[in-house]
């Protein structure tokens, strides 16, 4: 097991309130830790791919969405983005982190976003999208996220969304990189290793419970981690 979970259970953040819906993005996408590169359009990069996730998410669904619950939901970027710009109404959350949990509760009035660990998320109240955005790799090991995938879609009504899954097949490509541009990579980062997983794990998984699984790679190249992951979808046959 390695060592994220103290350090996302020990991070604390402070949010400065705002109306304006793309700064509140901005202010919840640095609480979430997407804080660490200074480039141009970097965070108008990460709204339009909201978008343009959305948009696929109401593609292959066919059908309203009309609840959404986040598994790792962390400030509740997500949630508060489909209340805002979806009018979704019923919304719901978990993450084991109390502190940022406390963000998240803070900009969505629900009652059912919880500090927890993610296996430990009820299937009995279900919602039409299940959702988990870049979490996966905190992980763990992949035998514990496919668990977690199972109950997410358990949990779900119409579709489950997992984003920023790290590519075992691109696994040395990545580690390179984080060499080159961290020094003493290896030694900053002991203990603190991300998971990867195999896009075959999730087709599986998709074969298994009979639904139609996409995977698609991110579009958002100015994130530099979206060269070494992709995204899952799974659509229940309703």
């Amino acid at each position: 097991m390695n060592n994220w979970d103290k350090i996302w259970k020990n991070r604390e953040t402070k949010l400065s309130d705002t109306d304006d819906v793309f700064q509140m993005f901005c202010n919840l996408k640095r609480a979430n830790g997407f804080d660490t590169q200074d480039v141009d359009n970097y965070f108008e990069s990460f709204y339009e791919e909201w978008l343009e996730r959305t948009a696929l998410i109401k593609e292959l669904c066919r059908e309203p969405l009309e609840s959404v619950f986040e598994v790792g939901c962390g400030s509740g970027v997500n949630l508060y983005m489909f209340r805002q710009l979806e009018k979704i109404e019923k919304l719901g959350g978990i993450d084991y982190s109390g502190n940022i949990i406390k963000v998240a509760k803070s900009v969505v009035d629900s009652s059912d976003i919880s500090c927890g660990e993610a296996l430990d998320i009820s299937v009995e109240e279900k919602y039409d999208l299940v959702l988990s955005d870049s979490v996966f790799q905190y992980f763990q090991d992949a035998e514990y996220g496919m668990k977690v995938l199972d109950k997410m879609y358990q949990k779900a009504n119409k579709m489950v969304v997992i984003t920023e899954i790290h590519d075992e097949s691109r696994k040395e490509e990545h580690l390179e990189y984080r060499r080159a541009i961290v020094e003493n990579y290896d030694e900053k980062y002991k203990g603190l290793d991300k998971t990867f997983y195999t896009e075959e794990m999730f087709r599986a998984f998709a074969e298994k419970v009979k639904c139609k699984c996409v995977i698609k790679r991110p579009k958002n190249m100015i994130y530099w981690n979206n060269k070494y992951v992709f995204e899952c979808y799974l659509v229940k046959d309703n």
